[in-house]
C-alpha cells in the first residue's frame, strides 16, 4: 500500500475547509438522514489517546487488534456499522464514524501512534466530529460480561473499546450525535497533532530499522490477520532465536506463521541428521527404561498388606542430645500414622 501524504492545513478554525481538504471529513456535521438504522451494528471504540483519531479523520482509516478487526469485519459482512469513538481520560465521545469497507490485511499504515504494533485496514468515513460530554449518554445503558465474572449493567461510555451495542442503544447515540450541537472537537488540537504525526513520519522514513522490522512484521501478519499480536510475536523471537544449539544438535526453528498453525510441522525436521540422532537416542533411552520396568519384581500386596499393618499406630521414638549448655535434653517424636494399603479378599 502507499502510504497517503502528508496533509495539514494552518487553520483548522473553518469548517468548509476542513471538508474541502480531507475527502473523509467532507460530510461531516450536516443533518445526516440515516437509513436501516434497525438493521445496523454499532460499536464503541476507545481509543488510547488522540493521536490515531487524528490520523484516522485525516486519511479515513481505522485498524485495531486482530481479534477486534475480525468482529468488526465480521459486523460488515452482514450490514453497515457505526463506530462511537472516544479517547480514555477525555470524558466525550470525539466522533461518529462508519465503515466503508471491510479489513483489507494487504493495507498497512506507517504512521500510528506506537510503531509497528497495528496492520491491515477498514476504510471508514467521518459523519460527525464534535465532543459530546458523557452526561447526555449516561441514562444509556448495558449489560457487560467478561469471562469468568458476573455481568454488570455499565452506562455506554464506561464499555470496553470494540463493545457491540444493542440495537436501541446503537439508535439513541446516533439520535444524540444527530441532534445535539457542540462548539468544541477535537480539531482544536489539529495542529499540535501535525507536528508530533510528522515528526513521526520523518523519524521512521529515515529509519532503516524501522522499515525492516515493518517489512518483518507485515509479512507475518498478512498470514495470520485474524490472530497476530506484534508483542506475542517478539517475545517468542526473544525466546526462540532462529538458529541455535539444543540439545543434540544445531537446528533451525520453524518460523513464526508455521507453529501459530497448531500443527507441529515435524517433515521439516526429519532432514537433519541431528534431529534423527536425538530420535535414535531418545528411542533407546524410553526402550531401556520400560524394559527395566518390566523386569522388576511384581509387588506382593499380602507382604506389604501384613508390613504396614505393624506400622499402623503411632508411635513414640525418644531422642536425646546436648543442647549449647551441654545439658542433656530429651524429646518425644510422634510419627504420624502411614497409608495402609488395603488387603484383597
Amino acid at each position: 500500500m502507499n502510504q497517503p501524504q502528508f496533509q495539514a492545513l494552518p487553520s483548522y478554525d473553518n469548517l468548509d475547509m476542513i471538508r474541502k481538504t480531507f475527502l473523509p471529513l467532507e460530510h461531516i456535521n450536516f443533518d445526516h438522514e440515516f437509513k436501516n438504522l434497525d438493521k445496523s451494528k454499532y460499536f464503541i471504540i476507545r481509543t488510547q489517546g488522540e493521536d490515531n483519531v487524528h490520523r484516522a479523520m485525516k486519511y479515513g482509516i481505522w485498524t485495531s487488534s486482530s481479534r477486534k478487526n475480525e468482529r468488526l469485519n465480521e459486523a460488515f459482512s452482514q450490514g453497515d456499522v457505526y463506530l462511537f469513538f472516544t479517547e480514555i481520560n477525555s470524558l466525550c465521545f470525539s466522533g461518529m464514524a462508519k465503515l466503508t469497507s471491510g479489513f483489507d490485511p494487504k493495507s498497512h499504515f506507517k504512521y500510528w501512534l506506537i510503531e509497528n504494533k497495528w496492520f491491515g485496514l477498514f476504510q471508514i468515513k467521518w459523519l460527525y466530529v464534535k465532543d459530546l460530554p458523557f452526561k447526555l449518554f449516561e441514562n444509556i445503558k448495558q449489560i457487560q460480561k467478561f469471562e469468568g465474572s458476573d455481568e454488570t449493567v455499565k452506562s455506554v461510555y464506561d464499555l470496553i473499546d470494540c463493545t457491540e451495542l444493542t440495537l436501541e442503544n446503537g439508535i439513541k447515540m446516533a439520535e444524540i450525535f444527530k441532534k445535539e450541537e457542540s462548539k468544541k472537537s477535537l480539531f482544536e488540537d489539529f495542529s499540535q497533532l501535525d507536528k508530533l504525526e510528522n515528526q513521526s513520519r520523518q523519524q521512521r522514513d529515515t529509519n532503516p530499522n524501522f522499515e525492516k522490522k515493518f517489512q518483518e512484521l507485515r509479512s507475518v501478519f498478512e498470514t495470520i490477520p485474524y490472530s497476530f499480536s506484534a508483542a506475542s510475536y517478539e517475545r517468542r523471537q526473544q525466546r526462540k532465536p532462529q538458529y541455535g544449539y539444543y540439545n543434540y544438535g544445531y537446528y533451525q526453528q520453524p518460523q513464526y506463521w508455521q507453529s501459530n498453525s497448531g500443527f507441529y510441522q515435524q517433515e521439516q525436521y526429519q532432514q537433519y541428521p541431528a534431529y534423527q540422532q536425538y530420535q535414535n537416542k531418545y528411542q533407546d533411552s524410553t526402550d531401556q527404561k520400560y524394559n527395566k520396568k518390566e523386569t522388576q519384581q511384581p509387588v506382593n500386596l499380602e507382604d506389604k498388606f501384613e508390613m504396614q499393618q505393624n506400622r499402623k499406630y503411632k508411635y513414640d521414638k525418644k531422642k536425646r542430645f546436648n543442647n549449647r549448655n551441654n545439658q542433656q535434653i530429651e524429646y518425644v517424636q510422634k510419627y504420624q500414622q502411614e497409608t495402609i494399603v488395603q488387603q484383597n479378599i
